[in-house]
């Protein structure tokens, strides 16, 4: 095949993708422009846009649940924000000692770590919803924290471990040379180099705990501590389609609003590090 044809094949195998993967996301927001009686005639345009379901959802128009839904998306970001900050707080420190010291027993606690994620995630919520209802602690913020935090720890810190493990091991014994503890070394040495990598993690934690379904729903299904997520679960129609784009929409802008930090960091020389 001669290179022109090759190159069209491939844009064309490109643009199929695209349209298999953004159409189902196009209909979503062309839904929640919708009202009822239009989606029962599964109209792929809207004829008629409006907010209205945007307005119900945000109490600006009359709807019962307005409040909930509210209640709900604050319930997420905090939920998502302290998840992000406490995974961070772990396995950071984890990622290091696991990337860079040798230690006995090392293979055994990577394949510990990563074999916990092998798990169907409903094998350890039924332990956690039992336990969580004899400490009180089902249907609360720090219980949903909690349980996430099983999933973003671990993988998180594999992801760190490979990053910290790649990094150049003679700026930290250069920094060990001079007089600084491991410590010092790893906060004034190493840090600024895995910055990006920490960054880009952070990102994977704040997004799995803001996508996350099945715990919201099972932990704080009908309970103060609901999230967005859990609630969208009793919408239908319409209505579930705004939910569910005003979901897509924060997660958008607080991912991107990460990930050009991750693209602005200044890439550090290790020779120019300040010990």
């Amino acid at each position: 095949m001669t290179t022109p044809r090759r190159t069209v094949l491939l844009l064309v195998l490109s643009a199929v993708a695209a349209v298999y993967s953004l159409l189902p996301i196009y209909n979503l927001f062309s839904l929640s422009f919708m009202d009822g009686s239009q989606l029962v005639r599964h109209f792929l345009f809207p004829p008629t846009p409006n907010l209205g379901n945007y307005l119900r959802l945000f109490g600006l128009l009359p709807f019962q649940e307005a409040a909930q839904v509210r209640q709900g998306l604050a319930n997420s970001v905090v939920v998502a924000l302290s998840v992000m900050a406490v995974t961070m707080a772990v396995a950071v420190p984890a990622g290091y000692a696991l990337g860079r010291l040798q230690m006995k027993g090392r293979g055994l606690i990577l394949g510990v770590i990563i074999g916990t994620r092998m798990l169907p995630p409903i094998t350890i919520l039924l332990p956690y919803y039992f336990f969580f209802k004899a400490i009180h602690l089902w249907g609360t913020i720090p219980g949903l924290v909690i349980i996430q935090m099983s999933i973003t720890v671990p993988v998180v810190a594999w992801v760190l471990v490979g990053f910290f493990g790649a990094l150049p091991r003679d700026i930290e014994m250069s920094a060990r040379m001079d007089g600084c503890t491991r410590f010092q070394a790893f906060r004034r040495a190493l840090l600024p180099l895995a910055a990006p990598g920490i960054a880009a993690s952070a990102v994977i934690a704040f997004l799995f705990s803001w996508n996350d379904y099945l715990y919201s729903l099972i932990l704080t299904s009908g309970t103060p501590a609901m999230t967005l997520n859990a609630f969208l679960s009793d919408l239908g129609g319409t209505m579930l389609a705004a939910g569910v784009v005003i979901q897509v929409v924060v997660a958008i802008i607080l991912g991107g609003f990460l990930q050009r930090y991750i693209t602005k960091l200044k890439i550090v020389d290790p020779g120019t590090v300040n010990l």
